[in-house]
Protein backbone atom coordinates (compact mmCIF):
# COMPACT_ATOMS: atom_id res chain seq x y z
CA UNK A 1 0.00 0.00 0.00
CA UNK A 2 1.08 3.35 -1.05
CA UNK A 3 2.41 5.73 1.66
CA UNK A 4 0.04 8.03 0.53
CA UNK A 5 -2.57 6.72 0.99
CA UNK A 6 -2.15 5.21 4.53
CA UNK A 7 -1.59 8.54 5.42
CA UNK A 8 -4.90 9.54 3.63
CA UNK A 9 -6.84 7.02 5.82
CA UNK A 10 -5.03 8.44 8.98
CA UNK A 11 -6.49 11.92 8.46
CA UNK A 12 -9.87 10.93 7.67
CA UNK A 13 -9.71 8.47 10.80
CA UNK A 14 -8.52 11.48 12.94
CA UNK A 15 -11.61 13.77 11.40
CA UNK A 16 -14.01 11.11 12.18
CA UNK A 17 -12.69 10.93 15.83
CA UNK A 18 -12.95 14.65 15.80
CA UNK A 19 -16.30 14.59 14.61
CA UNK A 20 -17.33 12.36 17.05
CA UNK A 21 -15.38 13.88 19.92
CA UNK A 22 -17.27 17.04 18.95
CA UNK A 23 -20.86 15.37 18.55
CA UNK A 24 -19.75 14.02 22.44
CA UNK A 25 -18.86 17.27 24.03
CA UNK A 26 -22.01 19.21 22.68
CA UNK A 27 -24.27 16.94 24.80
CA UNK A 28 -22.31 16.74 28.05
CA UNK A 29 -24.16 18.06 30.64
CA UNK A 30 -27.29 18.67 28.13
CA UNK A 31 -31.31 17.71 29.36
CA UNK A 32 -34.21 16.51 27.52
CA UNK A 33 -37.43 16.75 29.45
CA UNK A 34 -40.72 15.22 29.32
CA UNK A 35 -43.40 18.29 29.08
CA UNK A 36 -46.32 18.47 31.45
CA UNK A 37 -48.45 17.42 28.53
CA UNK A 38 -47.25 14.12 28.21
CA UNK A 39 -49.60 11.78 29.93
CA UNK A 40 -47.51 9.46 32.96
CA UNK A 41 -44.34 11.84 32.85
CA UNK A 42 -43.02 13.12 36.13
CA UNK A 43 -44.34 17.24 34.95
CA UNK A 44 -47.56 15.52 34.41
CA UNK A 45 -48.11 13.74 37.59
CA UNK A 46 -46.46 16.85 39.77
CA UNK A 47 -48.86 19.44 38.39
CA UNK A 48 -52.42 16.55 38.98
CA UNK A 49 -50.99 16.46 42.33
CA UNK A 50 -50.55 20.44 42.77
CA UNK A 51 -53.98 20.85 41.45
CA UNK A 52 -55.01 18.60 43.95
CA UNK A 53 -53.49 20.74 46.59
CA UNK A 54 -55.53 23.42 45.41
CA UNK A 55 -58.60 22.18 45.43
CA UNK A 56 -57.93 21.11 48.75
CA UNK A 57 -57.07 24.72 49.81
CA UNK A 58 -60.13 26.01 47.87
CA UNK A 59 -62.89 23.10 50.12
CA UNK A 60 -60.76 21.96 52.49
CA UNK A 61 -60.00 18.66 53.48
CA UNK A 62 -61.32 15.79 51.65
CA UNK A 63 -64.05 13.74 53.20
CA UNK A 64 -63.88 10.47 51.92
CA UNK A 65 -61.80 8.41 50.03
CA UNK A 66 -62.73 5.67 47.44
CA UNK A 67 -61.61 2.90 46.11
CA UNK A 68 -63.57 0.44 43.28
CA UNK A 69 -61.94 -2.44 41.14
CA UNK A 70 -63.22 -4.23 38.41
CA UNK A 71 -65.53 -6.73 39.03
CA UNK A 72 -64.48 -9.97 36.64
CA UNK A 73 -68.20 -11.40 37.86
CA UNK A 74 -70.44 -8.38 36.44
CA UNK A 75 -73.15 -9.60 34.13
CA UNK A 76 -71.64 -7.85 31.64
CA UNK A 77 -68.92 -9.86 31.76
CA UNK A 78 -70.44 -12.98 32.14
CA UNK A 79 -72.46 -13.16 29.43
CA UNK A 80 -69.59 -12.58 26.94
CA UNK A 81 -67.78 -15.56 28.67
CA UNK A 82 -70.09 -17.79 28.11
CA UNK A 83 -70.97 -16.63 24.63
CA UNK A 84 -67.27 -16.88 23.82
CA UNK A 85 -65.85 -18.83 26.20
CA UNK A 86 -62.91 -16.96 27.03
CA UNK A 87 -61.72 -15.23 29.99
CA UNK A 88 -62.77 -11.32 30.45
CA UNK A 89 -58.91 -10.94 31.50
CA UNK A 90 -57.84 -12.10 27.74
CA UNK A 91 -59.94 -9.07 26.53
CA UNK A 92 -58.64 -6.10 28.27
CA UNK A 93 -60.60 -4.02 26.12
CA UNK A 94 -63.67 -5.46 26.91
CA UNK A 95 -62.93 -5.10 30.33
CA UNK A 96 -62.02 -0.89 29.59
CA UNK A 97 -65.09 0.04 27.91
CA UNK A 98 -67.12 -2.02 30.47
CA UNK A 99 -65.16 -0.33 33.26
CA UNK A 100 -65.12 2.73 32.49
CA UNK A 101 -68.76 2.80 31.54
CA UNK A 102 -69.47 2.09 35.48
CA UNK A 103 -66.80 4.72 36.57
CA UNK A 104 -69.09 7.08 34.51
CA UNK A 105 -72.63 6.12 35.53
CA UNK A 106 -71.06 6.08 39.20
CA UNK A 107 -69.67 9.86 38.96
CA UNK A 108 -72.97 10.78 37.60
CA UNK A 109 -74.59 9.02 40.88
CA UNK A 110 -71.98 10.89 42.84
CA UNK A 111 -72.54 14.64 41.19
CA UNK A 112 -75.95 14.20 41.98
CA UNK A 113 -75.84 13.52 45.62
CA UNK A 114 -77.25 9.69 45.19
CA UNK A 115 -75.90 8.21 48.10
CA UNK A 116 -73.86 11.06 49.91
CA UNK A 117 -76.00 14.16 49.49
CA UNK A 118 -74.30 17.09 46.94
CA UNK A 119 -70.75 16.98 46.69
CA UNK A 120 -68.65 20.29 47.06
CA UNK A 121 -65.66 18.59 44.34
CA UNK A 122 -63.83 15.52 43.39
CA UNK A 123 -61.24 13.67 41.26
CA UNK A 124 -60.21 9.94 40.84
CA UNK A 125 -56.93 8.38 39.10
CA UNK A 126 -57.08 5.09 37.24
CA UNK A 127 -54.36 2.55 38.59
CA UNK A 128 -53.32 -0.42 36.71
CA UNK A 129 -51.51 -3.47 38.30
CA UNK A 130 -49.22 -6.14 36.65
CA UNK A 131 -51.69 -8.73 37.23
CA UNK A 132 -55.68 -8.03 37.50
CA UNK A 133 -58.25 -5.79 36.39
CA UNK A 134 -58.00 -1.83 36.22
CA UNK A 135 -59.48 0.03 39.54
CA UNK A 136 -60.00 3.76 40.62
CA UNK A 137 -59.08 5.69 44.08
CA UNK A 138 -61.55 8.91 44.85
CA UNK A 139 -61.64 11.34 47.08
CA UNK A 140 -64.74 13.17 47.87
CA UNK A 141 -65.54 16.36 48.82
CA UNK A 142 -68.82 16.68 50.67
CA UNK A 143 -70.59 20.00 50.71
CA UNK A 144 -70.83 21.62 54.58
CA UNK A 145 -74.06 20.27 54.82
CA UNK A 146 -73.42 16.80 54.98
CA UNK A 147 -69.80 16.89 56.21
CA UNK A 148 -68.54 13.80 58.45
CA UNK A 149 -69.09 16.21 61.35
CA UNK A 150 -70.06 13.55 63.92
CA UNK A 151 -69.29 9.95 64.41
CA UNK A 152 -73.38 9.32 63.88
CA UNK A 153 -72.31 10.45 60.16
CA UNK A 154 -69.51 8.38 59.95
CA UNK A 155 -71.74 5.44 60.61
CA UNK A 156 -74.57 6.40 58.50
CA UNK A 157 -72.10 6.31 55.46
CA UNK A 158 -69.53 3.89 56.69
CA UNK A 159 -69.70 0.21 57.73
CA UNK A 160 -67.52 -2.64 58.64
CA UNK A 161 -70.03 -5.08 59.84
CA UNK A 162 -71.01 -7.92 58.25
CA UNK A 163 -75.08 -7.61 57.73
CA UNK A 164 -77.45 -9.79 59.83
CA UNK A 165 -77.56 -12.55 56.74
CA UNK A 166 -81.51 -13.28 58.01
CA UNK A 167 -82.98 -9.39 57.42
CA UNK A 168 -80.17 -8.63 54.48
CA UNK A 169 -79.71 -12.09 52.81
CA UNK A 170 -78.76 -10.09 49.25
CA UNK A 171 -76.43 -7.46 51.34
CA UNK A 172 -74.58 -10.13 53.27
CA UNK A 173 -73.91 -12.59 50.32
CA UNK A 174 -71.95 -9.26 48.49
CA UNK A 175 -69.86 -8.12 51.26
CA UNK A 176 -68.53 -11.91 52.31
CA UNK A 177 -67.98 -12.14 48.26
CA UNK A 178 -66.00 -8.81 47.93
CA UNK A 179 -65.31 -7.18 51.46
CA UNK A 180 -63.36 -9.92 53.59
CA UNK A 181 -59.79 -9.42 53.96
CA UNK A 182 -57.68 -12.61 54.69
CA UNK A 183 -58.26 -14.69 56.16
CA UNK A 184 -54.46 -13.70 57.93
CA UNK A 185 -52.86 -13.56 60.79
CA UNK A 186 -52.61 -16.70 63.60
CA UNK A 187 -55.20 -18.57 61.59
CA UNK A 188 -53.06 -18.32 58.08
CA UNK A 189 -49.64 -17.11 58.65
CA UNK A 190 -49.11 -17.75 54.72
CA UNK A 191 -51.23 -15.17 53.83
CA UNK A 192 -49.69 -12.99 51.08
CA UNK A 193 -50.43 -10.07 53.39
CA UNK A 194 -47.83 -11.17 56.23
CA UNK A 195 -45.02 -9.54 56.60
CA UNK A 196 -42.41 -9.97 59.80
CA UNK A 197 -45.25 -12.28 61.09
CA UNK A 198 -47.68 -9.06 60.89
CA UNK A 199 -50.39 -8.05 58.36
CA UNK A 200 -49.01 -5.28 56.54
CA UNK A 201 -53.12 -3.96 56.56
CA UNK A 202 -53.50 -4.36 60.10
CA UNK A 203 -55.98 -7.00 60.10
CA UNK A 204 -57.90 -8.89 62.29
CA UNK A 205 -59.62 -5.42 64.07
CA UNK A 206 -60.17 -5.39 67.31
CA UNK A 207 -63.85 -5.67 68.14
CA UNK A 208 -65.29 -2.01 69.72
CA UNK A 209 -68.75 -1.27 70.14
CA UNK A 210 -68.77 2.56 68.96
CA UNK A 211 -67.20 3.99 66.15
CA UNK A 212 -64.57 6.91 67.79
CA UNK A 213 -60.96 8.04 66.73
CA UNK A 214 -57.30 7.57 67.67
CA UNK A 215 -54.98 10.15 69.17
CA UNK A 216 -53.84 11.00 65.39
CA UNK A 217 -57.00 11.34 63.98
CA UNK A 218 -57.87 7.71 62.26
CA UNK A 219 -60.62 6.25 62.46
CA UNK A 220 -61.47 3.19 64.56
CA UNK A 221 -65.32 1.52 62.92
CA UNK A 222 -67.84 0.33 64.97
CA UNK A 223 -67.58 -3.57 64.59
CA UNK A 224 -69.61 -5.41 67.11
CA UNK A 225 -69.48 -9.06 68.43
CA UNK A 226 -73.08 -10.10 67.32
CA UNK A 227 -71.73 -13.75 66.39
CA UNK A 228 -72.36 -12.60 62.68
CA UNK A 229 -69.33 -15.04 60.52
CA UNK A 230 -68.85 -16.59 57.29
CA UNK A 231 -66.57 -19.41 56.73
CA UNK A 232 -63.93 -18.93 53.99
CA UNK A 233 -61.48 -21.60 53.65
CA UNK A 234 -62.74 -23.74 56.61
CA UNK A 235 -61.58 -20.78 58.75
CA UNK A 236 -65.09 -18.71 60.78
CA UNK A 237 -64.78 -15.09 59.61
CA UNK A 238 -66.27 -12.41 62.06
CA UNK A 239 -66.52 -8.26 61.80
CA UNK A 240 -62.95 -8.00 62.51
CA UNK A 241 -62.03 -8.69 58.84
CA UNK A 242 -64.19 -6.78 57.06
CA UNK A 243 -63.65 -3.78 54.95
CA UNK A 244 -65.28 -0.67 55.48
CA UNK A 245 -67.97 -0.06 52.87
CA UNK A 246 -70.83 1.73 52.05
CA UNK A 247 -74.33 -0.63 51.49
CA UNK A 248 -76.26 1.77 49.01
CA UNK A 249 -72.79 2.01 46.55
CA UNK A 250 -72.22 -1.99 47.36
CA UNK A 251 -75.62 -3.08 46.34
CA UNK A 252 -75.42 -1.03 43.34
CA UNK A 253 -72.34 -1.86 41.56
CA UNK A 254 -71.46 -5.19 43.14
CA UNK A 255 -67.62 -4.77 42.97
CA UNK A 256 -64.62 -4.48 46.02
CA UNK A 257 -65.66 -0.76 46.92
CA UNK A 258 -63.36 0.83 50.16
CA UNK A 259 -64.83 3.29 51.65
CA UNK A 260 -62.45 5.63 54.33
CA UNK A 261 -63.06 8.61 56.30
CA UNK A 262 -60.33 10.67 55.56
CA UNK A 263 -58.05 11.77 58.52
CA UNK A 264 -57.92 15.61 58.93
CA UNK A 265 -54.01 15.32 60.90
CA UNK A 266 -50.84 13.74 58.67
CA UNK A 267 -52.57 11.71 56.04
CA UNK A 268 -53.79 14.40 53.46
CA UNK A 269 -50.67 14.89 51.56
CA UNK A 270 -50.22 10.91 51.31
CA UNK A 271 -53.43 10.64 49.94
CA UNK A 272 -53.02 13.37 47.13
CA UNK A 273 -49.89 11.53 46.21
CA UNK A 274 -51.09 8.17 46.11
CA UNK A 275 -53.91 8.88 43.65
CA UNK A 276 -51.46 10.79 42.07
CA UNK A 277 -47.82 8.20 42.13
CA UNK A 278 -47.69 7.19 38.47
CA UNK A 279 -47.78 3.89 36.58
CA UNK A 280 -45.47 0.92 38.45
CA UNK A 281 -42.10 0.51 36.90
CA UNK A 282 -38.76 -1.20 37.63
CA UNK A 283 -35.18 0.36 37.35
CA UNK A 284 -32.13 -0.95 35.44
CA UNK A 285 -29.23 0.83 34.35
CA UNK A 286 -25.87 -0.90 32.68
CA UNK A 287 -23.48 1.71 31.72
CA UNK A 288 -21.04 3.94 32.99
CA UNK A 289 -21.36 5.37 36.51
CA UNK A 290 -20.93 9.36 37.66
CA UNK A 291 -20.33 10.78 40.59
CA UNK A 292 -22.84 12.87 41.90
CA UNK A 293 -23.03 16.34 41.03
CA UNK A 294 -20.68 15.80 37.88
CA UNK A 295 -22.14 18.20 35.15
CA UNK A 296 -21.16 15.90 32.42
CA UNK A 297 -23.87 13.42 33.07
CA UNK A 298 -27.00 13.58 30.75
CA UNK A 299 -30.20 13.86 31.60
CA UNK A 300 -32.59 12.12 29.26
CA UNK A 301 -35.91 11.98 30.96
CA UNK A 302 -37.97 10.51 27.56
CA UNK A 303 -35.03 7.56 27.70
CA UNK A 304 -36.00 7.27 31.83
CA UNK A 305 -39.57 7.42 31.12
CA UNK A 306 -39.57 4.15 28.29
CA UNK A 307 -36.77 2.04 30.20
CA UNK A 308 -37.74 -0.74 31.96
CA UNK A 309 -41.46 0.65 32.08
CA UNK A 310 -43.91 -1.84 32.69
CA UNK A 311 -47.09 -1.35 30.87
CA UNK A 312 -49.93 -3.59 31.60
CA UNK A 313 -52.63 -4.92 28.69
CA UNK A 314 -55.19 -3.03 30.47
CA UNK A 315 -53.58 0.18 30.77
CA UNK A 316 -52.66 0.04 26.71
CA UNK A 317 -56.06 -0.39 25.95
CA UNK A 318 -57.04 2.30 28.19
CA UNK A 319 -54.27 4.86 26.56
CA UNK A 320 -56.05 3.37 22.81
CA UNK A 321 -59.44 4.53 23.41
CA UNK A 322 -58.39 8.02 25.42
CA UNK A 323 -59.97 7.30 28.43
CA UNK A 324 -59.21 9.75 31.40
CA UNK A 325 -56.04 8.64 33.70
CA UNK A 326 -57.16 11.41 35.84
CA UNK A 327 -60.32 13.56 36.43
CA UNK A 328 -61.32 15.89 38.87
CA UNK A 329 -64.52 18.50 39.10
CA UNK A 330 -64.09 21.67 39.31
CA UNK A 331 -61.49 22.48 37.27
CA UNK A 332 -57.98 23.94 38.14
CA UNK A 333 -56.68 26.44 35.91
CA UNK A 334 -52.97 26.87 35.89
CA UNK A 335 -51.84 30.42 36.03
CA UNK A 336 -48.49 31.22 34.56
CA UNK A 337 -46.08 34.29 35.26
CA UNK A 338 -43.54 35.99 34.28
CA UNK A 339 -40.38 38.62 35.03
CA UNK A 340 -40.49 41.72 33.23
CA UNK A 341 -39.66 41.53 29.60
CA UNK A 342 -39.14 37.62 30.15
CA UNK A 343 -42.54 36.33 28.68
CA UNK A 344 -43.02 34.14 25.81
CA UNK A 345 -45.63 35.85 23.93
CA UNK A 346 -46.06 39.72 24.27
CA UNK A 347 -49.12 41.72 24.48
CA UNK A 348 -50.16 45.12 23.68
CA UNK A 349 -51.68 46.97 27.14
CA UNK A 350 -55.13 47.18 25.33
CA UNK A 351 -55.33 43.25 25.35
CA UNK A 352 -55.23 43.29 29.13
CA UNK A 353 -58.72 44.56 30.28
CA UNK A 354 -59.49 42.27 33.33
CA UNK A 355 -58.99 45.75 35.45
CA UNK A 356 -61.74 48.11 33.58
CA UNK A 357 -64.35 45.55 35.71
CA UNK A 358 -64.32 47.03 39.32
CA UNK A 359 -64.46 43.03 40.87
CA UNK A 360 -61.05 42.37 39.09
CA UNK A 361 -59.93 45.11 41.53
CA UNK A 362 -60.05 43.76 44.16
CA UNK A 363 -58.89 40.12 43.74
CA UNK A 364 -55.46 38.14 43.54
CA UNK A 365 -54.18 36.77 40.60
CA UNK A 366 -54.82 33.48 41.65
CA UNK A 367 -58.85 34.68 42.33
CA UNK A 368 -59.48 35.90 38.82
CA UNK A 369 -60.59 32.71 37.54
CA UNK A 370 -63.69 32.46 39.94
CA UNK A 371 -65.02 35.16 37.94
CA UNK A 372 -63.33 35.84 34.80
CA UNK A 373 -62.52 33.75 32.13
CA UNK A 374 -59.67 34.18 29.76
CA UNK A 375 -60.53 33.96 26.06
CA UNK A 376 -57.69 32.78 23.78
CA UNK A 377 -59.09 34.15 20.42
CA UNK A 378 -59.32 37.72 21.83
CA UNK A 379 -56.70 37.79 24.34
CA UNK A 380 -58.73 38.88 27.09
CA UNK A 381 -60.36 38.48 30.33
CA UNK A 382 -63.62 38.36 30.41
CA UNK A 383 -66.66 37.80 32.98
CA UNK A 384 -67.68 34.66 34.21
CA UNK A 385 -71.33 33.60 32.59
CA UNK A 386 -71.74 30.22 34.55
CA UNK A 387 -69.94 28.19 36.98
CA UNK A 388 -66.36 28.50 38.43
CA UNK A 389 -62.94 27.58 38.22
CA UNK A 390 -59.80 27.68 40.81
CA UNK A 391 -56.78 28.96 39.82
CA UNK A 392 -53.27 28.26 40.82
CA UNK A 393 -49.92 29.44 40.25
CA UNK A 394 -47.28 27.45 38.33
CA UNK A 395 -44.18 26.25 40.63
CA UNK A 396 -41.20 28.41 41.29
CA UNK A 397 -38.48 26.78 42.91
CA UNK A 398 -37.07 28.93 45.99
CA UNK A 399 -33.69 29.04 43.59
CA UNK A 400 -35.44 31.15 40.96
CA UNK A 401 -34.45 34.24 42.46
CA UNK A 402 -36.71 36.99 41.45
CA UNK A 403 -39.57 34.46 39.92
CA UNK A 404 -40.25 32.82 43.62
CA UNK A 405 -40.92 36.05 45.50
CA UNK A 406 -42.92 37.63 42.72
CA UNK A 407 -45.25 34.10 43.00
CA UNK A 408 -45.10 34.90 46.46
CA UNK A 409 -46.32 38.45 45.76
CA UNK A 410 -48.79 37.40 43.10
CA UNK A 411 -50.70 35.37 46.30
CA UNK A 412 -51.69 38.18 48.23
CA UNK A 413 -51.35 41.97 46.25
CA UNK A 414 -55.00 42.73 44.58
CA UNK A 415 -55.92 45.17 41.83
CA UNK A 416 -52.55 45.01 40.14
CA UNK A 417 -52.23 46.21 36.56
CA UNK A 418 -48.42 46.05 36.37
CA UNK A 419 -45.15 44.51 37.60
CA UNK A 420 -44.62 47.84 39.46
CA UNK A 421 -47.73 47.86 41.36
CA UNK A 422 -46.63 44.21 42.53
CA UNK A 423 -43.57 45.81 43.90
CA UNK A 424 -45.98 48.92 45.59
CA UNK A 425 -46.22 47.72 49.43
CA UNK A 426 -47.93 50.25 51.57
CA UNK A 427 -47.58 53.29 48.58
CA UNK A 428 -44.11 52.04 48.75
CA UNK A 429 -42.29 51.02 45.59
CA UNK A 430 -39.69 49.16 45.89
CA UNK A 431 -36.70 47.98 43.57
CA UNK A 432 -36.91 44.17 43.55
CA UNK A 433 -39.96 41.74 44.59
CA UNK A 434 -37.52 40.11 46.92
CA UNK A 435 -37.63 43.76 48.51
CA UNK A 436 -41.43 43.70 48.50
CA UNK A 437 -41.36 40.28 50.08
CA UNK A 438 -39.61 41.49 52.52
CA UNK A 439 -41.14 44.55 53.41
CA UNK A 440 -44.55 42.81 53.66
CA UNK A 441 -42.88 40.25 56.52
CA UNK A 442 -42.86 37.29 54.28
CA UNK A 443 -38.69 36.76 54.46
CA UNK A 444 -36.07 36.64 57.51
CA UNK A 445 -33.35 37.93 57.38
CA UNK A 446 -29.74 36.87 58.81
CA UNK A 447 -30.51 39.61 62.48
CA UNK A 448 -33.64 38.21 62.88
CA UNK A 449 -32.46 34.64 62.50
CA UNK A 450 -29.43 34.77 64.78
CA UNK A 451 -31.55 36.26 67.63
CA UNK A 452 -34.11 33.45 66.85
CA UNK A 453 -30.88 31.14 67.41
CA UNK A 454 -29.86 33.00 70.44
CA UNK A 455 -33.52 33.05 72.20
CA UNK A 456 -34.03 29.38 71.57
CA UNK A 457 -30.86 28.79 73.65
CA UNK A 458 -31.26 30.86 76.47
CA UNK A 459 -34.69 29.02 76.97
CA UNK A 460 -32.78 25.92 76.76
CA UNK A 461 -29.88 27.17 79.39
CA UNK A 462 -32.58 28.45 81.57
CA UNK A 463 -34.88 25.06 81.34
Amino acid sequence: MKQSTIRGEVLQGIEKAMRRGDDEASSIGTRVILPSSFTGGRRYMFNHCQDAMAICKHFGYPDLFRTITCNPNWPEFQRFTERERIFIADRPDISCCVFHAKLKCLLSDLKEGVFFGPLSAGMYTIEFQKRGLPHAHMLLWLNGKSNLQSVEIVDEFICAELPNPLKFLALYNIVTKYMIHGPCGRIRPSSPCMKDGKCSKFYPKRFVDQTSFDEDGYPIYRRRNMGVTVNINDVDIDNRFVVPYNPLLLMKYQAHINLEFCNKSNVIKYLFKYINKGPDRVTATVGETYNVGESSQVVDEIKQYYDCRYLSPFESMWRIFAYDIHHRWPSVQRLTFHLPNQQHVVFDDADITLMRFPDGQSLTYMEYPKKFVYCSNSREWKPRQRGFSIGRLSFAHPAAGELFYIRILLNVQRGCTSFRSIRTVNSVTYGTFQEACSAMGFLIDDKEYVSAIKEVAEIASAA
